[in-house]
């Protein structure tokens, strides 16, 4: 064989090879898609287990919370819990890092306001997630993290979220 016609014959078969290898990359037509669970799925309510469970240095705190997600990258989460038998809040922001159809990961940080032996307590967190979709309107949350108030110490927690 001339140069010529190896030179053609080897372009013809990386030529091949590459639409071969592009076209597996594209989704097949039959194939059914893959529902994102976490698309569009709004407010959600939910409860939330916490550890350590004593205060002053508690963080978010066992009770109710209210989670919203903003164009499904950015959250926002408010939880009301009782402390030394006093209503107390938190505040947290989140952003998603890894986002696929059924689990979630993301980043948080936020601050808790509540009385304990008579003073004050603000502590700071910032935490790492897991939220897990049963279904569109159902998720888990799994998260660590850091609590910051004078010392660090490590948080988790669990929540189940119900979403409108």
């Amino acid at each position: 064989m001339s140069t010529s016609r190896t030179k053609h014959a080897v372009a013809l078969t990386l030529a091949i090879l590459g639409l071969v290898v592009g076209g597996l990359a594209l989704p097949g037509r039959g194939e059914p898609a893959v529902e994102d669970l976490s698309q569009g799925h709004g407010i959600g309510f939910g409860l939330g287990l916490t550890a350590p469970f004593t205060p002053p240095n508690t963080f978010p705190a066992s009770g109710l919370s209210g989670r919203l997600w903003v164009a499904n990258l950015f959250g926002i989460e408010a939880s009301l819990f009782v402390v030394d038998q006093a209503p107390s809040l938190s505040m947290r922001g989140f952003l998603k890092y890894v986002n696929t159809s059924v689990a979630d990961l993301y980043l948080g940080t936020g601050a808790a306001v509540f009385g304990s032996g008579g003073t004050l307590v603000v502590p700071l967190q910032a935490v790492s997630g897991l939220e897990i979709r049963l279904t569109p309107h159902i998720a888990l949350a799994a998260e660590v993290g850091l609590l910051f108030r004078g010392v660090s110490e490590v948080t988790a927690g669990l929540a189940i979220h119900f979403y409108l």
